[in-house]
């Protein structure tokens, strides 16, 4: 059995992070076309809705929107080896 090596695990890691990378922004492109599609039949929708004395559409304001926060506990050392290897498996900074 033969174990790896540093570098092999940061190579690793690196193809994680571009196929998550190359996965996120094809997502962020799918949504900006998706609420590009929403607007105009927004828009459509209110023209009728205007002839027809309907009241317009309103924005339900559902978007989700994310925030990167740095939390560090009182013995958490920011980018210190402990502290990215909680963040990797999920576990709390501010332990």
């Amino acid at each position: 059995m033969s174990s790896k090596s540093l570098q092999d695990w940061l190579q690793e890691g690196e193809q994680l992070y571009q196929a998550a990378m190359a996965e996120y922004q094809s997502i962020e492109t799918q949504l900006e076309e998706l609420e590009a599609k929403l607007a105009a039949k927004k828009a459509e929708v209110n023209q009728i809705a205007s002839v027809v004395g309907k009241p317009p559409v309103e924005s339900s304001g559902r978007r989700l929107t994310a925030e990167l926060v740095e939390a560090h506990g009182p013995n958490s050392v920011p980018n210190s080896p402990a502290t990215i290897a909680r963040a990797l498996t999920g576990r709390g900074l501010g332990r």
